[in-house]
């Protein structure tokens, strides 16, 4: 295995987690689901948590970083995430965990990959996101939980060869909605969750002539469907003139390998 590529094991409120992949090298971008099932999930797509080198942690939110812990206590996995993110998750100490800071503009190796950290406007302590690279500099960006798309994060997700942006939420579904007003008020906020026309027209932003692939993450269960992102997501793609394709990641089974070509 000599290509760089992705697969979102679980995208929603009950649970993210994707694993990134080149040569030797396996991460996990944050740890929502439980072990157990992030292990049964990462033996279905032909890998397991022996091979995983660490964790990167987006925020401290439970769907993002559940079973971290679990996995650094357990199974000897080091723990990225920002100084924010560490204390607000209740992380412990380095005597207890192999917890090692991040910080938005920073960049970083592991193993075989490069990871160039941003920050993002969501209401955590201390939220960022990721992009990670091979030595040829084909890139993978993920970002989910942001109330919208500042100039950082447009500036480093740009043009990568897979995307992965989230696509929250319908507007007019969430407003008529279960969720209590202030539910609502907060996901609506400029550091709340993209709906899908926001990050429909961030696509045509984020999308370049090396874009091979696009997933919508993170879709909401109770305020959006898999077809309505799918639709406004393609709509933005057939805008720009682009051949990328389109995936919606599911909260309940991965995605297949997708590869930065």
């Amino acid at each position: 295995m000599s290509r760089l590529e992705v697969s979102f094991l679980g995208s929603g409120s009950s649970g993210n987690c994707a694993v990134v992949r080149v040569n030797g090298t396996s991460i996990l971008v944050d740890a929502g689901l439980s072990m157990k099932e992030t292990e049964r999930r990462l033996v279905q797509r032909g890998s397991s948590l022996d091979a995983i080198s660490a964790i990167f942690i987006t925020h401290e939110h439970a769907d993002h970083m559940h079973a971290a812990l679990d996995l650094n206590r357990r199974r000897g996995i080091p723990i990225y995430a920002s100084r924010g993110t560490a204390v607000a998750g209740g992380f412990p100490g380095p005597l207890f965990a192999d917890v090692r800071p991040v910080a938005g503009g920073k960049e970083l190796a592991v193993g075989d990959l490069h990871v160039r950290v941003t920050s993002t406007p969501h209401d955590g302590a201390e939220s960022v996101c990721y992009v990670f690279a091979d030595a040829g500099g084909r890139r993978v960006g993920i970002v989910t939980d942001l109330g919208h798309l500042s100039h950082a994060v447009l500036e480093a997700l740009e043009d990568c060869e897979v995307l992965g942006l989230e696509a929250n939420h319908d507007e007019d579904l969430l407003r008529s909605g279960p969720y209590p007003p202030y539910l609502k008020k907060r996901i609506l906020s400029a550091v709340g969750h993209l709906s899908n026309e926001c990050a429909a027209d961030g696509l045509k932003r984020l999308v370049g002539p090396r874009t091979g692939a696009v997933v919508a993450l993170h879709v909401s269960r109770h305020n959006n469907t898999g077809a309505l992102a799918e639709r406004v997501f393609r709509e933005a793609l057939e805008a720009t003139g682009t051949r990328a394709t389109l995936a919606v990641a599911r909260h309940d089974a991965p995605t297949e390998w997708i590869a930065a070509y």
